[in-house]
């Protein structure tokens, strides 16, 4: 029994590893071109509501994707899965060296997003049915914060390898990197077969049941989650260059310690929730991140200010995606049913909030300023608290109580 317990301890936790560096590979490539964006900005003779444009449809792609991978996936070979999506995702990244001008941009981040559709309902579906209580929490910890590593990577190194050689050299270093991880991918995660959850069920019962898993707080704390993370990722670099006058690379820096602090809250979320209970961490999480998006937005001209106030955003933000994930989790187990089509559904409302807030962020700051887009993250965030609140209200005080190993 010991031996066996081992041996799926094993198991489930080489799908944990796997999984987060698809997470790594996936979230890098899609954030490699916003963190180049001050550069695309003078290099392609693009504004910055033409950047809003690329960000919105790039999103879109995703949202209209994710739930139809989510509905694909489910008793399919996860690993295979992935790597289709990693291919994809290595050949868009090739494709933007031969980018000339708004339209090609366009059209490489579109594929880039079909590619990027796989990894959330796919590998989150994963981890939530390779492990139960507090372990899901650490685990959804771990494999958000393997996100967050990625992307703080490409913030790191994409100005650097610019600089040293030029645009076409970047991409093909990146594409590089995910043509590696569909190599590991295949090799160490390929025939497994995802659990069909809903081979139960009978076709009159299916859609009742889709709808009860899914409510209406889930889909708005995934819009101003992925719609906050979003507009920091793709605009704040622009913002600390206008507003403190930094050049790229010191742009890139301090969003990379916001990504670096995002990591740290992904984490650190898991342990908490022995003492406190995910609802609860959740609306604690937004309502900081209300606050310290208008410190941000206050303090922007201030390299330093910004800098300390976009450190607390990034751990207070990044702790809502695994605490969401984990209470939604929490809530299906609860009717009685896991789905990879739920969780595409959660993702696809991340991913709805980032092209809006993308798109609205690029006209906004056209014609008003960043400062005004950041002011409204700041507000949604605070809606977000509030409607945590009253979801642990309607939950009533079984909600309350916290995860026990």
């Amino acid at each position: 029994m010991a031996s066996q317990k081992s041996a799926l301890t094993s198991s489930s936790n080489r799908i944990l590893y796997l999984v987060s560096l698809n997470h790594a590979t996936n979230d890098g490539s899609v954030y490699l071109l916003s963190s180049l964006f001050p550069i695309v900005l003078a290099l392609f003779n693009i504004s910055v509501f033409q950047v809003g444009i690329i960000v919105a449809l790039g999103y879109l792609v995703n949202i209209l994707f994710q739930p139809v991978v989510g509905h694909y996936s489910e008793g399919r070979d996860p690993g295979r899965l992935l790597a289709i999506g990693l291919s994809v995702i290595t050949v868009s990244v090739i494709s933007f060296v031969f980018a000339t001008g708004f339209l090609s941009l366009l059209a490489s981040v579109i594929l880039l997003r079909l590619g990027s559709s796989f990894f959330h309902p796919v590998g989150i579906s994963t981890i939530s049915k390779s492990y139960g209580g507090p372990r899901l929490q650490k685990s959804m910890g771990f494999q958000s914060a393997f996100g967050n590593v990625g992307v703080l990577l490409v913030f790191l190194t994409s100005a650097p390898l610019y600089l040293a050689v030029g645009w076409r050299g970047t991409f093909v270093v990146f594409a590089a990197w995910t043509l590696a991880d569909v190599v590991l991918t295949l090799t160490f995660l390929s025939g497994r077969h995802s659990a069909k959850s809903d081979d139960l069920q009978t076709p009159s019962s299916f859609k009742p049941q889709t709808k009860r898993t899914i409510p209406l707080f889930f889909v708005l704390a995934a819009f101003i989650s992925g719609g906050t993370y979003a507009v920091i990722l793709n605009f704040a670099n622009i913002f600390l260059g206008t507003r403190a006058h930094l050049d790229v690379s010191q742009a890139n820096l301090i969003v990379s310690a916001f990504i670096a602090f995002a990591s740290i809250g992904a984490i650190a979320t898991g342990g908490w929730t022995r003492f406190v209970p995910t609802n609860v961490l959740l609306s604690i999480s937004y309502l900081v991140a209300s606050c310290s998006v208008a410190a941000f937005t206050l303090f922007s001209g201030n390299a330093i200010l910004a800098s300390i106030t976009l450190l607390v955003t990034g751990f207070s933000i990044s702790a809502t995606y695994p605490l969401t994930y984990t209470e939604l989790s929490r809530y299906l187990g609860s009717v009685g049913q896991q789905s990879g089509r739920s969780f595409g559904v959660l993702s696809s409302g991340q991913t709805v909030g980032a092209s809006i807030l993308g798109l609205a962020s690029g006209y906004v700051s056209q014609f008003l300023g960043l400062e005004v887009s950041f002011g409204i993250v700041a507000l949604l965030a605070l809606v977000g608290g509030v409607s945590a609140a009253f979801w642990i209200k309607s939950r009533g005080p079984k909600s309350l109580i916290p995860d026990i190993e």
